[in-house]
């Protein structure tokens, strides 16, 4: 039960993050902005995407607020169903991507599409936001355990 707790702990943590900062953005820096951070670095550009990473497809918003709803589900029965028998580190990381995911869907269902703000400067890269970074954490720990357990 401890467990389940931590688990919805941290999907709940991510979710909050992620939605608070995008707001934060979206009021300090205002959508289709720029706001220097490190010079040449990083700066926070807010821009709103309704395709996926890279901005693919995004004239197919349906498909990926489809594809996150299944994520959702697989994810919330991959972290919170005792019938699954995932070591922490893999719940852990199954969590993270859980809140990530439902982080951009309140996105793509109440806005049209998600808000991404992280501009890396220094290499030719997708503007990115905060669930981003907890999906690729979690997906991360997944196969490192996933590599270790083989």
């Amino acid at each position: 039960m401890k467990r389940i707790f931590l688990y919805f702990s941290i999907f709940v943590i991510v979710v909050l993050l992620d939605q608070f900062t995008k707001r934060f953005m979206l009021e300090s820096v205002g959508l289709n902005n720029s706001k220097p951070f490190i010079p040449n670095v990083m700066q926070f550009l807010v821009v709103q995407n309704s395709g996926g990473a890279f901005s693919i497809f995004n004239q197919y918003p349906v498909y990926f607020k489809i594809i996150g709803v299944i994520n959702v589900f697989i994810f919330s029965y991959l972290t919170f169903c005792s019938v699954v028998k995932l070591s922490n580190f893999m719940k852990i990381g199954c969590s993270l991507v859980l809140g990530g995911t439902v982080g951009n869907l309140i996105d793509r269902f109440l806005l049209n599409g998600v808000i991404d703000f992280l501009d890396l400067q220094f290499i030719n890269f997708a503007v990115f936001n905060l669930a981003d970074v907890f999906i690729d954490l979690g997906v991360i720990l997944i196969l490192i355990e996933w590599i270790r357990k083989r």
